[in-house]
């Protein structure tokens, strides 16, 4: 095979439906358009590639590759002239890619009109609705729109994919139990025809309201970042490679005849030992046999003495998901900020959630196994993390004060519904930081954490849930 060839099929795999699979391919394109000696072939890949889209979300996944890469100003030129079915969301992609200006772009042609009155569309709105081709966040924008703008968008979106769908009838889910396993009852995300019909139908919609309803393209592109494969930001941010440790972590929670608690101290044990700092948050997946999966999650908290209600400390950070996340520093970088004293809690959170209320499809894994970063404190202002592959590091005024870092194990692109992604992640201060932090909250670093089991008593059979949550005394610390 010629190199040309190498990297056309390397660009194809963008098409694969399995999130994971999308953003891995993302990222050794990347590092081919930075390598001299396959930039050429991989450049002339991507842009041949994007010309031969025919869905507008699917151009979408080819600009995304530009965000990661940095890609110099003439490549983003050539695949911006090769998409040819622009949207909102495009525009949008490329002004991060070039760090100019989105251009103004007449929308005419971008959609299909108005829907007429006479076509039946109810199955469609039906379809689109249920949430079983696109995420929920859809229909609510749509929804949301129509209530401000008094426009039929629901019946539009339903009229742009049955025009979509019509147009393009070779376009469809495929075979996605090839990427399931044979046992009962398990979920994944994947994005097929269906999906991609769907997302681009949305965008094509938004078109026509700037166009031929008056929406001011300001507003409309707002909602059409619902459609992005990614918040911007966190394209760099994917699992690297597990720790020498980490097989140690997986299989910590074989022994039955341990309590979780202790179980749950040797796990910290294990990895403060191995860092040689103090954990803030684990999320991970400690003991995993045909008739047995575990999960734990641990929340480092502040708190003068042990946290006597644990469940209000898990359910709480839970509830912080959507509501606090670091502020964005353009592409580059992700800053906490200071925790606002809450006089309800008994406890302060030290960390809070990575990712922020948009999520898309490619942050898959991550929002099954969510990640968590720790709060700036007085002594640690402005603490940001600049998102990549791995093993990240936690940086204050460029001190190095702690690590972020997450990693595949076991991965497969299907599970059990209610497991968590097969991903592990923690963050962690170093043990002078985690002093520091301690000082400047006046109170001791303690943790809350939750163990889920599943299990059953023969192979394919049906699992059953148990849940422990519980709060580590000071003699577990």
């Amino acid at each position: 095979m010629t190199p040309r060839q190498i990297a056309d099929i390397s660009v194809a795999r963008l098409g694969l439906p399995v999130p994971t699979g999308k953003l891995v391919v993302m990222h050794v394109i990347a590092e081919a358009l930075a390598a001299p000696e396959t930039a050429g072939d991989f450049e002339d890949a991507l842009v041949d590639w994007t010309a031969t889209r025919r869905l507008e979300s699917e151009c979408l996944e080819a600009l995304s590759v530009l965000l990661i890469a940095q890609a110099r100003p003439e490549l983003v030129n050539r695949v911006r002239a090769a998409v040819s079915r622009p949207s909102l969301a495009s525009e949008y992609l490329v002004a991060l890619a070039s760090g100019a200006p989105a251009i103004v772009r007449d929308w005419r042609g971008c959609h299909s009109g108005k829907a007429p009155h006479h076509v039946d569309v109810r199955i469609s709105e039906e379809l689109l609705s249920s949430g079983a081709v696109v995420p929920p966040i859809f229909q609510d924008t749509v929804e949301r729109l129509e209530e401000i703008s008094g426009c039929p968008m629901s019946r539009q979106w339903a009229y742009e994919f049955d025009v979509l769908s019509d147009r393009f009838k070779d376009i469809t889910d495929g075979y996605l139990s090839y990427f399931q396993s044979r046992d009962r009852s398990t979920g994944g995300q994947f994005v097929a025809g269906q999906g991609q019909l769907a997302r681009s139908a949305f965008l094509r919609t938004l078109a026509c309201a700037v166009e031929l309803w008056g929406m001011p393209e300001k507003l409309a592109a707002r909602y059409a970042y619902e459609a992005l494969p990614a918040d911007p930001i966190y394209l760099k941010l994917r699992p690297g490679p597990a720790p020498q440790w980490a097989q140690g972590l997986h299989h910590s929670f074989d022994d039955e005849s341990r309590s979780s608690e202790i179980a749950v101290r040797d796990c910290l044990r294990l990895i403060e030992r191995e860092e040689q700092g103090r954990l803030l948050h684990l999320c991970a997946t400690v003991s995993d046999t045909e008739l047995r999966h575990i999960e734990l999650t641990v929340f480092g908290v502040s708190s003068p003495v042990v946290v006597a209600d644990a469940k209000t400390g898990v359910k709480f950070h839970r509830w912080m998901v959507g509501k606090l996340a670091p502020k964005q520093d353009g592409l580059r970088a992700l800053t906490s900020p200071f925790w606002q004293k809450n006089d309800g809690l008994d406890f302060s959170p030290a960390v809070l959630p990575l990712i922020g209320s948009h999520v898309g499809y490619l942050q898959f894994d991550y929002v099954e196994c969510f990640p968590y970063v720790p709060f700036s404190t007085s002594s640690m202002p402005d603490l940001e993390l600049l998102p990549a592959a791995g093993r990240l590091p936690l940086m204050s005024q460029g001190m190095h004060v702690g690590d972020f870092n997450s990693w595949y194990w076991k991965w497969q692109p299907s599970r059990p519904m209610g497991w968590a992604s097969p991903i592990a992640c923690y963050s962690m201060f170093s043990a002078e930081a985690a002093q520091a932090f301690e000082a400047d909250v006046g109170a001791p670093l303690r943790y809350v954490w939750m163990v889920e089991k599943w299990t059953r008593d023969k192979a394919y059979g049906d699992w059953i849930e148990e849940r422990e949550i519980g709060s580590l005394s000071e003699e577990a610390d």
